[in-house]
């Protein structure tokens, strides 16, 4: 019988995996419990909350501080669980090198396949280091039994074809992420009714193009549109908020995404180029579409590789990185139209479960990578 376990870091893109029942590290053992398979998850808490158990459904929840010896008793306690014959036949690690590490050791001490998981590049993550030029991140990466890449771009440049490697996208919350009505949307976060808006929700700094965004409102508005900004999102960077026609609606929880998106005329993704969002997969994204959000943004490969049929629908829409002008001339031509493109298929938490289930049962009939 296939027994899962997931270690996943609790906190990450902003988000508390546990208390918003976020991402892929929450999701998909949460929808693999839920089609039956026994699946625990543990999640790694860097920032110290002390210790919490529960119950999601068939989900059995663990959270353990970094800080403290809690979690060095629920590793040994794993390891032992291979003497009483409990232990996991799969271990899956999301969320760095670190947890990576601390999944292949216990998989290879309890016999379990190990799985890591990289929804990003890790080695472009600011805490992660290299003593004496030892590269744990490329370790990992060639003595997993198999990878799952969140992008195509990270497939390509890390997977290996011949051990099954594969694409999991992040997945879509469709009971959530769903058209909803916009005048009630502007009602709940204090909008005005008229005005034409558009909006950014993220990470708030350079890197994602918010200087850029904040430019070509202030192009359009010079010109005599009646357009407004609406920010809402961790504030990572100085953004200057007391700028005419910029709202700043604060780091909303994720469960009040779809009502911003929503609210705006027109959703603006301005990322710049950059390594790690370059190899990344927003699931913003897919968010926007499932929504069913008109939206411009920049031509990156975080877009163009991940969505391409959509990136074809929205040409007209799309414009490259930095220029401010040209996004001005997107943002307006965009209002206008209101071009939606539909989000992929295959993007909800359901059938990406479904499909990695289905790829932790191949396993059983695939060779084991060395320690």
């Amino acid at each position: 019988m296939t027994q899962i376990l997931f270690i996943g870091k609790r906190h990450y893109t902003n988000r508390d995996a546990l208390a918003e029942r976020y991402g892929r590290i929450y999701q998909l053992p949460l929808h693999w419990s839920m089609q039956g398979a026994q699946t625990r998850l543990w999640l790694i808490d860097y920032h110290g909350r002390p210790r919490e158990q529960r119950h999601d459904e068939a989900l059995q929840v663990d959270s353990t501080p970094i800080r403290g010896l809690s979690w060095i008793g629920k590793a040994a306690g794993l390891v032992l669980d291979r003497f009483r014959r409990r232990a996991p036949t799969h271990i899956i690690a999301s969320g760095d090198a670190y947890i990576g590490l601390l999944g292949w050791l216990l998989a290879r001490l309890t016999g379990a396949y190990f799985v890591f998981d990289v929804y990003d590049k890790y080695d472009e993550f600011g805490g992660y280091r290299k003593p004496f030029g030892w590269d744990l991140f490329r370790v990992l990466l060639c003595h997993a039994d198999q990878c799952w890449f969140a992008s195509r771009r990270l497939l390509a440049q890390l997977g290996k074809t011949a051990r099954g490697d594969r694409l999991v996208m992040n997945g879509i919350d469709t009971d959530r992420f769903k058209p909803l009505d916009r005048r009630e949307a502007r009602q709940r976060l204090g909008l005005p009714d008229t005005a034409v808006l558009v909006g950014y929700f993220g990470g708030l700094n350079a890197m994602r193009g918010i200087h850029d965004l904040i430019a070509a409102v202030q192009m359009l508005r010079g010109r005599g549109a009646a357009i407004e900004l609406v920010l809402a999102g961790k504030m990572e960077d100085t953004i200057q908020l007391d700028t005419p026609g910029v709202r700043y609606l604060g780091n909303l929880p994720h469960a009040q995404i779809p009502w911003a998106l929503a609210a705006v005329d027109v959703v603006a993704v301005p990322y710049r180029r950059s390594a790690y969002l370059d190899a990344a997969s927003s699931v913003k994204f897919g968010e926007i579409m499932a929504c069913g959000r008109p939206m411009v943004a920049t031509k990156t490969p975080n877009l163009e590789d991940n969505f391409p049929d959509q990136t074809a629908l929205l040409q007209d829409y799309l414009v490259p990185p930095e220029q401010p002008e040209a996004l001005a001339r997107a943002i307006a031509r965009q209002v206008q139209d209101q071009k939606i493109a539909p989000a992929p298929s295959d993007m909800d938490w359901s059938a990406l479960a479904s499909s990695t289930l289905a790829a932790l049962g191949a396993l059983k009939l695939c060779e084991r990578t060395s320690p």
